[in-house]
């Protein structure tokens, strides 16, 4: 079988994943990189023993590459992404696909005009406890969804010191994105209606203009309602960088999540942690677990030309509720989701 020559757009905290993944996974050839910063880009190279290149048009017409992973910071997904689907390349796209719904629908009908594949790295599709739920809500005796909960936190150090992009974005659109995509995923519904609020004052006291928090009601296609919290605030003592929860209410069924019982925990003089060692674990240099096999998925389906687990569709329905929700907040009142 000959492999596919695979790209990495960004060299950042999850483009060494993606790194790693490509350079391990029994389909792919990892050729190269391309990232704006001239010293990170070289230094990713230099690791995994790569060429690197600063500009993405270059990379693409040298290295030919058959699949790229587009790991740049959540605002600059669609400049890289449109770059390589004009170039007739298959792209994986960090979540979210974009946080601008016409940025969204241009790379899909892009994507179709040039029959070019796009997918979307929504890894907690591929969370044990996310498909555990999902394989609960469709036996047929659990019974309708009534009504749902989902939160997902971070520490406040991710939007302080580890994203330097955060005024640029929302926890909507960093973290609900995931909540909205795991509710469509495992109840196979479509969110049509949203009411959200959300706060401002801890950041912005830190100078970075952006919301604290959100929550924001989602009513479902089929009269079910979810509420969804997400902020990036938590104190940096929690003992993960996040923190994830969920509760269903179905006609026959309760169901709880709780992402801080992973089985771990570790105690030294400053803290106690809770590492999620099923999201990503590094040994001898390989990288496992539900962060990583989103990528390996993505060549495989390229291969042997499956369906994605999550596609530009699935990318472009929670930019549209992330959207809605700060148009909710902004307008107080319900926006309705086409």
């Amino acid at each position: 079988m000959q492999k596919l020559k695979a790209a990495v757009v960004g060299g950042g905290i999850f483009g060494s994943h993606h790194l790693n993944a490509y350079k391990n996974c029994e389909y792919t050839q990892l050729t190269s990189i391309c990232d704006l910063n001239e010293e990170l880009c070289k230094k990713r190279a230099n690791e995994y023993n790569i060429k690197p290149y600063i500009d993405l048009e270059e990379l693409i017409d040298i290295e030919k590459p058959d699949i790229i992973s587009i790991a740049t910071p959540d605002p600059f997904h669609y400049e890289p992404a449109k770059k390589a689907i004009e170039k007739g390349v298959h792209v994986l796209i960090e979540k979210p696909i974009t946080i601008n719904v016409q940025e969204a629908e241009d790379l899909i009908n892009l994507a179709k005009e040039k029959n070019v594949r796009v997918a979307v790295d929504f890894h907690k599709r591929w969370d044990p406890a996310t498909i555990s739920v999902k394989l609960e809500l469709e036996k047929n005796d659990s019974g309708k969804v009534i009504r749902g909960y989902m939160s997902m936190d971070d520490i406040i150090d991710v939007p302080i010191n580890w994203l330097k992009w955060s005024k640029l974005s929302s926890p909507a659109h960093f973290l609900g994105v995931h909540c909205y995509d795991s509710i469509r995923f495992i109840t196979g519904r479509e969110v049509k209606a949203v009411f959200a609020y959300g706060q401002k004052g801890v950041l912005k006291s830190k100078g970075i203009d952006c919301y604290d928090s959100v929550q924001a009601m989602l009513i479902m296609d089929d009269n079910s309602t979810w509420t969804v919290d997400n902020c990036w605030v938590l104190p940096n003592s929690f003992p993960k960088s996040n923190d994830g929860r969920a509760s269903i209410l179905c006609e026959n069924r309760f169901i709880r999540v709780d992402s801080q019982n992973r089985g771990v925990e570790i105690f030294s003089p400053e803290k106690c942690s809770t590492p999620n060692s099923y999201f990503i674990t590094y040994r001898e240099g390989l990288a496992s677990g539900f962060g990583i096999e989103p990528i390996f998925d993505f060549a495989k389906s390229i291969v042997y030309n499956k369906p994605f687990i999550a596609d530009a569709y699935d990318g472009l329905q929670a930019t549209k509720i992330a959207t809605a929700v700060h148009e909710s907040i902004d307008t107080n009142k319900v926006v309705e989701i086409n």
